[in-house]
């Protein structure tokens, strides 16, 4: 059962939002996360179940990879879920293994390109899925054209290098 919403901002690019749900509090993650992002306030999540959504980050630069590596690291003794990761932060992942920390990665975006009207789109995945075989779509209707040549923008093996 969720409860009410707690927005916090931690600067002007930057906030999250907070829902209880079940036995977890999640995480909502939305802006830019920077040198000026703060998450001193999550730290008090520590030893509790945590469910981490990046849907809503637009861009993360080094200063704020490192910030969010060292508190990911402050947040031992919690159980770790990331939801709705972006290819923005899936090439963090696969670049930076301790941004994972002992997070598990529940579910990712896979960006699509369409041969066609060059319109990009992301496609929801399950991690679990992928790790247990399942196939991912080599190619999907574009919503934008309709056309059925949009094409994974990489290679998979690549961009789920992290979930090994």
């Amino acid at each position: 059962m969720n409860t009410a919403k707690a927005i916090n901002p931690t600067n002007d690019h930057f906030h999250f939002e907070m829902t209880e749900i079940q036995n977890a509090t999640r995480v909502n993650l939305i802006g830019i996360i920077d040198e000026d992002t703060d998450f001193s306030t999550l730290l008090k999540l520590k030893n509790s179940p945590v469910i981490f959504n990046f849907k809503e980050v637009t861009s993360i630069n080094s200063c704020g990879i490192r910030t969010w590596v060292n508190f990911i690291k402050e947040l031992t003794g919690s159980t770790l879920e990331f939801t709705e990761c972006p290819p923005l932060i899936v090439r963090q992942m696969n670049m930076v293994p301790s941004f994972i920390g002992n997070a598990t990665v529940n579910s990712v975006f896979v960006p699509y390109v369409c041969d066609g009207c060059d319109h990009e789109q992301n496609l929801l995945v399950s991690v679990t899925d992928y790790k247990k075989g399942g196939p991912i779509a080599e190619t999907i209707q574009c919503e934008n054209c309709k056309s059925e040549e949009m094409e994974m923008d990489g290679n998979a093996k690549q961009y789920f290098a992290f979930a090994k």
